[in-house]
């Protein structure tokens, strides 16, 4: 099957999109979450350094990036481009807009009570953060179901929201474990690494590689391009999941190493369908957050050969942190910010100045932020990376806190270059 050879229009909005003040608020709370987790992140770098995978400000940083960073921003997001890549409204915007209340409170009071391991907190914190991810999730899943754009993309984002009520779903059981003790003891090791994998494997992987379908042909001009691959992707990423999940309750290393396997075939499938994209671009200069995605997408296949490599020491958690945080940050976060370089400027000018062409003088999208100053940020954050991996799997202290500080320095410059393109004294009045 080919895509219909057509001109781009629209970018990321459309008459149906919804107003402006609904997406700019989540990622505005992720700018502001990425920024708090570069500076936590730095003061902790040397309590990082081995396997730390419990303790309470590892288990608070770990979440200050998924939720307060991450989630926040992809949320945004998500009410932006679904409009876009579906054509169809966002269901009751203002539930949508109030539940952003529920959900940034909830997620400052869930942060803080894991720094100070306050279980009270964690459980009133945390069953509000549930109902605010369900109800964004029900928003969004009752929205996209009734679109007439059919395929391999409507359901990476109709199952990426349903892997992610089950992930939060299963933390809530994680918090309520510590309530009673004993309750659930004997699984809560399967019940947590659960819990990482349809976060990790299931919300983020699945949206990430939806929306790549239409975010990469969008920013590149392409057309024409082949999509009879994605049905398989979507279909290997289901399978290498569900044997993740499978594998890690009946405790059985050739399981897991079959569902490492069926991982990499997706990734691999996945790199073949952005390079059919890629060769069908008609923007033959290819920017640095593009790059940068198409890197991404390399470190998420990479690091299930690493998880090779942990099989073949032990099952337990330990040992995993590096591993997982690798995935995180080396393929959802490199992604989100690759396209965030794109999306925000876009944003700002069809707010801003799109009614104004024409009528007086107006910048391009481009002189809000050039893509050639992303590519220094997206540099350093990847050389912090690897450092930090490294270091933090042989116990190095220097290496990983200089990793940890590049990354970090990459996050607040990325977050202030955004913040500088949406201008908070003018966002403020157009909330």
């Amino acid at each position: 099957m080919q895509t219909p050879a057509r001109t781009p229009a629209g970018g990321i909005t459309t008459s149906q999109s919804p107003p402006f003040s609904l997406p700019i608020r989540f990622m505005l709370l992720g700018m502001v979450g990425f920024i708090v987790f570069a500076f936590d992140m730095v003061v902790q770098s040397s309590g990082l350094n081995g396997h730390t995978t419990f303790l309470p400000n590892v288990v608070a940083l770990t979440h200050l990036l998924t939720l307060g960073s991450l989630l926040a921003f992809v949320m945004g997001a998500v009410y932006q481009l679904s409009t876009v890549a579906f054509l169809i409204p966002i269901k009751t915007v203002a539930l949508a807009k109030w539940n952003f209340w529920l959900y940034g409170i909830s997620i400052v009071g869930l942060i803080v009570s894991m720094m100070v391991w306050w279980v009270m907190g964690l459980m009133v914190f945390g069953t509000l953060a549930v109902i605010a991810i369900y109800l964004y999730s029900i928003i969004i899943i009752w929205s996209i179901s009734v679109t007439k754009v059919r395929g391999a993309m409507q359901w990476f984002v109709l199952s990426a929201h349903i892997y992610l009520i089950v992930a939060v779903s299963l933390a809530l059981l994680l918090i309520i474990s510590f309530l009673a003790p004993g309750f659930l003891a004997n699984v809560y090791q399967p019940l947590l690494l659960s819990h990482i994998v349809f976060a990790a494997g299931g919300f983020f992987t699945f949206l990430v590689m939806g929306f790549s379908f239409k975010l990469l042909p969008m920013f590149t001009l392409s057309h024409g391009f082949s999509t009879s691959r994605q049905k398989w992707t979507l279909i290997l990423a289901h399978l290498a999941l569900w044997a993740f999940v499978f594998g890690i309750w009946v405790n059985l290393r050739s399981v897991l190493w079959i569902a490492g396997i069926i991982a990499i075939a997706t990734f691999i499938n996945h790199l073949f369908d952005l390079r059919g994209i890629m060769k069908k671009r008609l923007r033959k200069n290819t920017e640095a957050p593009i790059y940068a995605v198409l890197v991404a997408t390399y470190i998420g296949g990479f690091v299930f050969l690493l998880l090779f490599v942990q099989l073949g020491v032990a099952l337990q958690i330990t040992g995993w942190q590096e591993i997982v945080t690798f995935y995180l940050m080396g393929w959802v976060t490199l992604t989100v910010m690759g396209f965030a370089y794109k999306i925000i400027p876009f944003l700002i000018w069809n707010e801003r100045f799109s009614k104004k062409v024409g009528k007086e003088k107006t910048p391009m999208i481009a002189d809000l932020l050039h893509p050639n100053r992303a590519r220094p940020v997206l540099i350093g954050f990847l050389v912090g990376l690897v450092l930090l991996t490294v270091f933090s799997l042989i116990s190095w202290m220097p290496g990983t806190m200089i990793g940890t500080l590049l990354i970090g320095v990459s996050l607040v410059v990325f977050s202030i270059q955004l913040l500088r393109v949406v201008v908070l004294k003018k966002v403020g009045k157009e909330l």
